[in-house]
């Protein structure tokens, strides 16, 4: 099965959207969402937290709250616990982000609120797989406080490079609140296992992400997985929504943009190093990946489009 930093190593983020939340004490907030998943940070403040399940958790600075899309988390900042359901009424504010304020009594809780977009390979919108909210409270994780923290800062204050650098932030966040996860559960909660669901599966993919220059071959991977050539090759598209070779074909492609951008190895020999034979091979097939040649990218990072839309969302690093 993948280890838990070739889990790490493969994850991406992304993060939009984001507001100040201030729930008053007179008043409730219904955290849901219908088609992303959000993330809800407690800055200031105390309150509760209900799940459908009427589970309570008590809400204090420096809590997270991941509500996937079909869930939802009932907040309230009273300090009896009574419900009162208002509207949020809503400003702008510098940066592209709004000032929601809920309620019109004393202070309560503040929280930063916005989408989180989470990717492993083609899988995406990984905390969609959750089936209730993940709260946690990380006043004690300084590998989360710290760059979540720096994220909101950023995008506060956005320059040029902000998204890359919040993408990276998020990242951080991310792999943080899974370690944590971890530990405290004996388990890694990491959700796109639940579409893979195969501990076969999880060989042959182990070994293209840790040796992606090797000569793979659908019989080679079968042969990791315990599966004939056809079987590996119907169930792998089962469990992904791609071909194996597709799939082996962008993580060789999303090293060479890592490469690219963090070293200065000639093309020919990140080409070589990723496991393409023939430089130019390798800077058409990495044209039609990033909408870029290499030497144009690595002028460049930001000109590309490592990610197209709807299913096609490999991501890899180093």
């Amino acid at each position: 099965m993948l280890t838990f930093d070739q889990l790490c190593g493969g994850l991406e983020a992304e993060v939009s959207a984001f507001a100040i939340c201030e729930v008053r004490q007179d008043a409730t907030f219904v955290l849901s969402e219908d088609e992303h998943s959000a993330i809800h940070y407690v800055l200031s403040g105390t309150g509760s937290a209900w799940r459908d399940t009427g589970e309570l958790t008590e809400l204090v600075p420096e809590t997270v709250m991941i509500v996937p899309p079909g869930t939802r988390l009932t907040i309230t900042a009273d300090p009896e616990r009574k419900f009162n359901f208002v509207e949020p009424k809503c400003e702008p504010l510098a940066g592209g982000w709004d000032l929601l304020t809920v309620g019109d009594g004393p202070p309560g809780l503040t929280l930063a609120c916005g989408y989180v977009h989470a990717h492993y390979m083609q899988v995406t919108k990984l905390f969609d797989y959750l089936r209730a909210p993940l709260i946690e409270n990380v006043s004690e994780v300084k590998s989360f406080r710290e760059p979540f923290h720096n994220l909101l800062n950023e995008l506060a204050e956005p320059q040029p490079g902000t998204k890359v650098l919040a993408a990276m932030l998020m990242k951080q966040c991310l792999i943080s609140l899974l370690r944590v996860q971890s530990e405290t559960t004996g388990e890694c909660f990491v959700p796109w296992l639940a579409a893979l669901g195969n501990q076969s599966l999880g060989r042959a993919l182990a070994a293209m992400l840790d040796s992606p220059e090797a000569n793979h071959t659908l019989e080679s991977l079968g042969n990791l997985a315990g599966m004939s050539r056809a079987a590996f090759a119907e169930r792998f598209k089962e469990a992904f929504g791609r071909t194996a070779i597709d799939c082996l074909k962008e993580i060789r492609l999303r090293r060479a943009a890592h490469l690219l951008t963090a070293t200065d190895l000639p093309i020919k020999t990140i080409a070589i190093r990723v496991g393409f034979e023939s430089r130019s091979y390798f800077s058409r097939a990495f044209k039609d990946f990033a909408g870029i040649d290499p030497a144009g990218f690595r002028a460049n990072p930001d000109s590309g489009s490592l990610k197209e839309s709807g299913e096609r969302d490999f991501s890899m690093s180093a």
